[in-house]
């Protein structure tokens, strides 16, 4: 199924983003609509590709109850689908309900344990309660996709707060060289070390 089957991203600091990899990029100038996620599917009575556009639409416009009916009704007809419980994971975190939220995205890593819009935002519901866990996914993340900027630069933040200079700052220059806009998130004091982005470096 498609990405565009996913309407959050808490992992990119967008409420609204669909199409991308949550985990990867800075969001989009815009959030894309999820209209042409449901081309697979488009012949067969209540898809869950359409229930899942349904959502989408719903959670776009703001109705997070009819969202999560709608997404839970796309886990009836296909327990397995990893873009509802991510849907429903998202909805949890952005209500502030962590454990719900971190349920869920376990169910969508149980189905695809390399996720990672889920393995983002699970890691960032742990920041605060379990960061040595936080750190461990936002390692996982980058051995998956060296090209994760931002879970480059959250993996440095956790580092510089635990006292690991050395890897902090690695995490620092990796999400500054991939993306350079990334500078003024870096804490200040790692700010004059940081490595001048290279011309051969977007490969």
């Amino acid at each position: 199924m498609s990405m565009r089957q996913i309407f959050g991203s808490l992992a990119c600091g967008a409420v609204l983003l669909t199409g991308v990899a949550a985990c990867s990029e800075e969001p989009d100038d815009k959030p894309q609509t999820s209209s042409s996620g449901n081309s697979d599917q488009s012949n067969d009575e209540g898809a869950p590709a359409d229930l899942l556009n349904l959502g989408v639409e719903q959670g776009q416009a703001g109705n997070f109850d009819e969202a999560k009916v709608t997404f839970e009704e796309v886990l009836e007809a296909e327990t397995n689908n990893k873009f509802a419980w991510f849907n429903l994971g998202f909805i949890a975190q952005s209500r502030n309900q962590v454990d719900e939220a971190i349920s869920n995205y376990d169910k969508a890593l149980e189905v695809d344990a390399n996720y990672k819009p889920a393995l983002y935002n699970k890691a960032i519901a742990l920041e605060s309660e379990d960061p040595a866990t936080s750190v461990d996914i936002y390692r996982r993340i980058v051995s998956i996709d060296n090209k994760s900027s931002t879970a480059y630069l959250r993996l440095g933040i956790l580092l510089s707060r635990s006292g690991d200079d050395k890897e902090a700052r690695d995490a620092f220059n990796a999400a500054v060289r991939l993306d350079n806009g990334l500078t003024s998130a870096v804490p200040e004091e790692y700010r004059a070390t940081l490595t001048a982005p290279s011309t051969d470096s977007a490969e």
